[in-house]
């Protein structure tokens, strides 16, 4: 339930924000607020947390967020505090960056290689990708060195394993049914 709430919260913050012409300021809020969220357990506590009153609350996301942001993220802020859905803010703020990339027409794609690939690599990673989705690409980039050599890449559910692990366990396993047969 708390996920259809969220969902609907950011869609609607994110129509209003295409309405007046803010949604690049807004979508800076978003990950402003994403990352003082993933980055502080003590924030996401104190929001969820039955015991802490509402005008806490409210004093607490205004002194963090009233100067920084743009006041329609600040009456959003204060509408999920007067609802009593500010728990909701995590997901309210991944919903909105997953609406933003959809309206923007790009699509994540999670990139792990065996070693750090260098800019020209990247570069031809991320035309190809552009290439084969038809959509902008934003890559997250990570370092895996069980992967002995090669890359996965994800997009959404999908995920191309061209890692020489990969390949290794492949080898493995076709091995060991040749030695049942």
């Amino acid at each position: 339930m708390s996920s259809k709430a969220a969902r609907r919260y950011a869609q609607a913050y994110m129509e209003t924000a295409i309405e007046r012409g803010i949604l690049e300021d807004v979508k800076q809020d978003m990950n402003l607020i994403g990352e003082l969220l993933n980055g502080s357990r003590e924030l996401r506590a104190f929001l969820k947390s039955p015991i802490v009153k509402q005008e806490q609350k409210k004093a607490a996301l205004d002194e963090i967020f009233s100067t920084d942001t743009h006041d329609l993220t600040v009456k959003l802020l204060a509408l999920l505090i007067e609802k009593n859905r500010e728990s909701l803010l995590e997901k309210i703020t991944g919903h909105f960056l997953e609406l933003y990339n959809i309206h923007h027409g790009i699509i994540v794609v999670n990139v792990t290689s065996a070693f750090e690939l260098d800019d020209k690599q990247i570069a031809t990673l991320k035309s190809q990708l552009e290439s084969s989705t038809g959509k902008k690409v934003q890559m997250n980039r990570t370092v895996d060195s069980e992967l002995i050599g090669g890359m996965m890449v994800r997009i959404d559910d999908t995920v191309i394993d061209g890692s020489v692990k990969f390949k290794l366990n492949q080898l493995k396993e076709q091995f060991s049914l040749a030695s049942v047969e």
